[in-house]
């Protein structure tokens, strides 16, 4: 079955390029978000220099400059569309795009500044906008070159402009109409700063939040490739020793003349036999002949077989296994790490169980939309005072004498497919929920 091993590679490897927390990712997402809000934040300001420029040509019969008025707001309008596509897309953005997106926006705003009054117009103050957005969101080299920028064009527009026609005595004078119009200036930089700035700092709070998460996720990918590593070198250090306790033990029962301790040597030689065997299945399973092991079967086969196999080795424990209804049950490819995570979760249960007096586990299934859930419930003692967030995140265990290293690796195996185990302490015992996207694993006819 080495194809479906192959296959499924594929897949994870198109998810670990489509993951929205990897770090190529995240060191993208910054920029487009920016985008969005520059996008939709010129889409306002485009309404808004239309709305203005009408109502005071119109409204207050001051005759303006419409024809470079209207191709400025026009430029602006084509650039925008030009913008929305990349937006939909959600390509690979970079830094430049946004601070030439911003160049952009200041040289239609200094045009527009020109031909209205340029310094004395109310709204000039608005070149503070920009300046803010790129000290939030772009590196300091962007940010500082803004700042030129919006300075050489504040400076241009007070050199240099076409003066706002006087409205005489007309709404107070031309003082008065300023003091109105620096009011209504005010009224729209305060609605940008808390709408749009307001947005770029939640994202850029949530980019710190997945850089923090990307950290802890590479702690716990280290700690497993040294669990891995430790287990590998384990294996193969004990196979040696293994070895000789089997010759030895085959030595001692062909020399023994009673009878009676060779059937206790043949039992010691069967277990330990079974220990080197576990040992070059756990070698094998993470090495390169695990393609051999990977297969393909129902779902509700894999999971059977997964649940007998845990039974067979808790002949104590008595099992409730209740499937939810309708359950789907498509073919996938019975990866066997997913197996090993949910026998490990099981054995948490019934040790769990077993250490409280209690002799019951219940399992529930549910399968729909591709999407896997099983809910284990034990009747133990609960957490012990670990927290759920804690417990698979790190090394650590609720255990007195446990390693906590069982949902660890169980963890890191699901997530490597979208999925997740979360602990909930009940009021007897603990519930351990496994979410799993079947996505990646379902067999699909070509």
């Amino acid at each position: 079955m080495t194809n479906c091993r192959r296959a499924l590679e594929l897949k994870r490897l198109r998810h670990s390029l489509e993951m929205p927390k990897s770090a190529t990712q995240s060191a993208s997402e910054g920029p487009i978000r920016v985008l969005r809000l520059l996008f939709w934040l010129r889409s306002f300001s485009i309404a808004s220099q239309i709305v203005l420029v009408v109502a005071v040509h119109y409204g207050l019969r001051l005759p303006l400059p419409l024809l470079p008025l209207g191709a400025a707001i026009a430029a602006l309008i084509i650039w925008n569309s030009l913008v929305y596509p990349r937006i939909r897309e959600n390509p690979q953005v970079s830094y430049r795009e946004v601070l030439l997106n911003l160049l952009v926006d200041i040289a239609a705003f200094t045009v527009i500044m020109y031909f209205a009054g340029g310094s004395t117009n109310p709204f000039v103050s608005l070149y503070l906008v920009p300046i803010g957005l790129a000290a939030a969101a772009l590196p300091a080299r962007y940010a500082w070159l803004i700042v030129v920028v919006c300075a050489a064009c504040y400076t241009f527009v007070v050199l240099d402009h076409v003066p706002l026609p006087s409205v005489k005595d007309r709404f107070g004078g031309d003082f008065n109409l300023h003091i109105t119009g620096m009011w209504v200036n005010f009224l729209f930089a305060a609605t940008l700063m808390a709408v749009f700035i307001g947005a770029m700092a939640r994202s850029v709070r949530q980019r710190d939040q997945d850089l923090v998460e990307m950290r802890e996720q590479a702690m716990r990918d280290q700690q497993i490739v040294a669990l891995g590593t430790l287990a590998a070198g384990t294996a193969h250090e004990l196979n040696t020793p293994l070895s000789t306790l089997r010759l030895l033990v085959e030595e001692v029962e062909e020399s023994l003349e009673a009878d009676e301790l060779k059937p206790q040597l043949r039992a010691m030689n069967g277990e330990l036999k079974v220990i080197s065997e576990r040992l070059n299945t756990m070698v094998d399973d993470a090495g390169v002949t695990s393609a051999k092991a990977a297969s393909r079967g129902r779902l509700s086969h894999f999971i059977d077989s997964v649940t007998r196999r845990w039974s067979a080795a808790h002949p104590d424990v008595n099992t409730s296994i209740r499937w939810r209804e309708p359950f789907e049950d498509p073919e996938v490819v019975t990866e066997v790490t997913i197996g090993q995570a949910i026998l490990n979760v099981l054995d948490n249960a019934a040790q769990a169980t077993a250490a409280s007096g209690g002799d019951s586990v219940r399992v529930e299934l549910a399968c729909r939309d591709e999407h896997l859930t099983i809910e284990i419930l034990d009747e133990g003692g609960g957490l012990g005072g670990s927290t759920p967030e804690f417990l698979g995140q790190r090394i650590g265990s609720s255990k007195k004498d446990g390693l906590g290293v069982g949902l660890l690796l169980s963890r890191a195996s699901m997530r490597r497919y979208g999925g997740d185990i979360e602990l909930h302490e009940q009021e007897k015992g603990v519930a351990a929920r496994i979410e799993l996207p079947l996505g990646e694993l379902v067999i699909r006819d070509e």
